[in-house]
């Protein structure tokens, strides 16, 4: 006007900066349809957005609660953690002990020398050669009396270390090495290395028929409780001063060590998925069956915790929530500041810190 150019002056009003005669959303906002978009999506129950130690996004979907879930395989990223526990005390020999070292009752059995060559890592990066317990196979290998001979017993179809093939029964014969390892039951070493000193409360961790804790499945925690071991693994692996989870197996276990299944959940580590994420790509992720997903985005600074319903989804639904995730969600938390707070939509108003939001 009058000949002069118009000064842009961004005023926050509400949720919205009033810039010019244009009104562009906050961050926040960005940040609250991103999770409204997640929320739509077949069976999703929690939300929750971290950055740093700051509570940004708290929601529950269709009468969930945040209460104790089951994680399903996100469980094996716990396996991980204690492994790397176990490696620093001196419990565990190394990432390339073999069988002999690692269950030397059970290697005794075989009679495949390929079978008694499969290494630590080769369990943990899904490379064990071993037929998979998981899919069609899982069913029998869960009803038979013995998981760990059950998973030694499945055909050796690859040479050890050559190839990607998930199993939950790989990650369960890591788990009955640690147990022989602490020479004691997972679940309390756990609460004594790890659970405990991050305030975790396991409500429960199912065993097989020998006792020993499911190595891949069935963690049963409230998704705040789960969320921090995303955040610890954020943080380097130090909780209120103290290194629980050694930094240098954080950054290994978290590296690439296999294509895994490029088409859905990307890259695979030492029992973590690396989601193809073109907004962090140092971001990883433990993922359960349903979409059930712990986050972590070191480049965002930032971690989500997503649970669903324990029902399959198919991968087109995966790929849509981690494309949610990457372009709208992981950016907005870089400018969004909340406190913790919810926005009931329902009502136009806020809940409260660490309220629950049903939709």
């Amino acid at each position: 006007m009058n000949g002069r150019p118009v000064v842009s002056i961004a005023v926050v009003a509400g949720a919205w900066a009033l810039a010019g005669a244009v009104a562009v959303p906050t961050a926040a906002v960005v940040l609250d349809d991103a999770v409204a978009r997640i929320g739509e999506l077949d069976g999703i129950r929690t939300i929750q957005v971290w950055r740093g130690d700051e509570l940004l996004v708290e929601r529950t979907f269709r009468g969930a609660a945040l209460g104790a879930h089951d994680v399903k395989s996100a469980s094996k990223s716990v396996v991980s953690a204690l492994v790397g526990i176990a490696l620093e005390r001196g419990l565990l020999p190394g990432l390339d002990a073999e069988l002999a070292a690692l269950l030397p009752d059970e290697a005794a059995r075989l009679d495949d020398r390929g079978k008694r060559s499969i290494s630590l890592g080769d369990l943990l990066s899904m490379s064990s050669g071993l037929a998979s317990t998981s899919g069609p196979a899982y069913g029998a290998w869960v009803s038979s009396s013995d998981w760990v001979r059950a998973a030694l017993a499945r055909p050796l179809e690859h040479p050890p270390g050559t190839r990607f093939a998930y199993s939950t029964g790989n990650s369960h014969l890591v788990a009955a090495a640690l147990s022989r390892a602490c020479s004691c039951d997972l679940l309390e070493w756990g609460r004594e290395v790890l659970f405990g000193p991050l305030g975790i409360e396991v409500v429960g961790w199912d065993r097989d028929p020998r006792g020993i804790r499911f190595g891949g499945n069935s963690f049963l925690v409230a998704p705040a409780d789960f969320a921090k071991l995303g955040r610890l693994y954020l943080a380097g692996g130090k909780w209120q001063g103290r290194q629980l989870v050694p930094a240098e197996w954080i950054e290994r276990s978290t590296g690439r060590h296999s294509d895994g299944w490029p088409e859905r959940y990307g890259p695979y580590g030492l029992l973590w998925w690396l989601p193809t994420l073109a907004s962090d790509e140092r971001s990883f992720a433990a993922i359960g069956f349903g979409g059930q997903y712990l986050i972590v985005s070191p480049g965002h600074d930032a971690v989500v915790m997503i649970t669903a319903t324990h029902v399959g989804k198919g991968a087109p639904w995966d790929r849509e929530l981690l494309s949610i995730v990457d372009r709208e969600l992981l950016p907005a938390t870089r400018r969004s500041r909340r406190g913790g707070e919810g926005r009931d939509e329902s009502r136009g108003r806020s809940p409260g810190p660490g309220a629950a939001v049903s939709r």
